[in-house]
């Protein structure tokens, strides 16, 4: 064994572009047999469920959310400090957090689509937009996802500065410290996506993400590192548009990561395997 990698999928548009991901990346994984997981908000599943629904039976295609509205469950205070606008503001970005009923709401709504419109019993959520240090500070925010069965979450996915990239040594764990031993932090490694990169990257490994993405994958070779990929549902308005974009880079990733004999996981393969205090990190 030589490293995990991880991929989940920010499905949130609720547009043409969720069908050109979706159509793309069930088309890509099914080729590599590498099995993957969609964070579906609940608006996105309302507005394509027929399509959604017809790909639940996909053996590697595990199913979690990412709130209904995509509401932040906490607050993010972009500070670059690198004298350029980010998210065309300068030169900081702040968005605010939802309330703790809003968040409630949102999650709870999203479980019970999920359920009555896939027939599918979450386990897993990722938080919109990420947080440093993920939910270690929050016990009444992890205390509502274990009310809904949460068992699997992405929210670690921020530096200390509220951008990117998030250390590889931010790697995942269990809140026991918070009182919820059950809940497993999956984090985000890296980049969300091409885009973040595109924004923060100092170009230290390479002109374009492939570059970086190739770096990485040597040390989580090396390292014995998580890796918990990720992208999104943006402009990707058809299938072929997908392929020519997103579908590229991931795919030349995850062929290099099976020939650096890297192994591919589901979030609830890692979450059984670090049950044993073992494998606790």
């Amino acid at each position: 064994m030589s490293g995990t990698i991880i991929c989940g999928y920010d499905v949130e548009t609720a547009s043409d572009n969720t069908i050109g991901f979706l159509e793309g990346a069930e088309e890509l994984h099914d080729r590599l047999g590498v099995p993957w997981t969609i964070y579906l908000t609940g608006k996105t599943l309302e507005k394509h469920s027929e399509m959604i629904s017809q790909m639940v039976d996909n053996p590697l295609l595990n199913i979690a959310q990412h709130t209904y509205s995509h509401v932040l469950l906490k607050s993010i205070y972009m500070r670059p400090g690198d004298d350029k606008p980010v998210h065309n503001s300068y030169p900081n970005f702040f968005n605010k957090g939802g309330s703790l009923p809003e968040i409630r709401e949102e999650i709870e709504k999203t479980q019970a689509l999920i359920h009555d419109l896939l027939g599918v019993e979450c386990r897993g959520l990722t938080g919109p937009w990420g947080y440093y240090r993920g939910l270690v500070d929050r016990p009444d925010l992890l205390e509502i996802l274990s009310d809904n069965g949460i068992l699997c979450i992405r929210t670690n996915a921020r530096d200390s500065r509220d951008c990117q990239p998030t250390p590889f040594t931010e790697q995942p764990f269990f809140y026991a410290d918070q009182g919820f031993p059950e809940i497993l932090e999956l984090g985000v490694q890296g980049y969300q996506d091409d885009f973040y990169w595109d924004r923060f990257d100092d170009r230290s490994h390479g002109n374009n993400y492939q570059d970086y993405l190739f770096s990485m994958l040597q040390e989580v070779s090396e390292k014995n590192w998580i890796w918990n990929i990720c992208s999104h549902d943006h402009d990707t308005s058809s299938k072929e548009v997908f392929m020519e974009t997103k579908g590229k880079w991931i795919r030349e990733l995850l062929e290099r990561a099976r020939d650096l004999n890297i192994r591919f996981l589901t979030p609830d393969d890692l979450y059984e395997e670090m049950k044993n205090p073992a494998h606790n990190i």
